[in-house]
């Protein structure tokens, strides 16, 4: 019994080695643009607060188009309530461009303009490979019946 502990810890430690040796995918990334361990925390904690404003955003977008398109199919569409939820759906959509500009304004001052430039080579790659499938184009209008049809 003893002995096949003793071959296991043998065998499993130095895998836990390896892989708590192993910087992120990201980090790496950062690390070969020649950024500083302090650049890299602070890069991916700019990252973690964009992504999660983002999320917020995203789902403040969702509820208010789910709100226009529950309003363009009723009976009768009341036009002010419904141009109000767009006036809403604007302001998400400002407060979503707002939060990606602070956080490349706080990625240049960190990285500065060229390496900024990589960065943000690399994650539109990122981003276009994370969404395959995804149908290019505008989005049919809300209440539009039909799937693609605009009018």
């Amino acid at each position: 019994m003893k002995r096949l502990a003793f071959t296991a810890l043998l065998v499993l430690l130095p895998l836990a080695l390896f892989a708590q040796a192993q910087p992120a995918p990201q980090t790496r990334m950062l690390q070969q643009l020649g950024l500083t361990d302090s650049q890299v925390s602070q890069v991916i904690d700019i990252q973690a607060k964009t992504r999660e404003a983002m999320r917020q955003d995203v789902a403040q977008v969702r509820l208010l188009r789910a709100q226009i398109e529950k309003d363009m199919v009723a009976t009768t569409v009341d036009m002010q309530a419904v141009n109000g939820l767009v006036d809403q759906l604007s302001q998400a959509r400002a407060a979503m461009q707002k939060s990606f500009l602070a956080a490349r304004v706080q990625l240049q001052q960190i990285m500065g303009p060229d390496k900024l430039h990589m960065y943000m080579k690399h994650m539109r790659k990122q981003f276009a490979r994370g969404f395959p499938g995804r149908r290019p184009g505008p989005r049919p209008l809300p209440g539009a019946r039909g799937g693609d049809a605009w009018m």
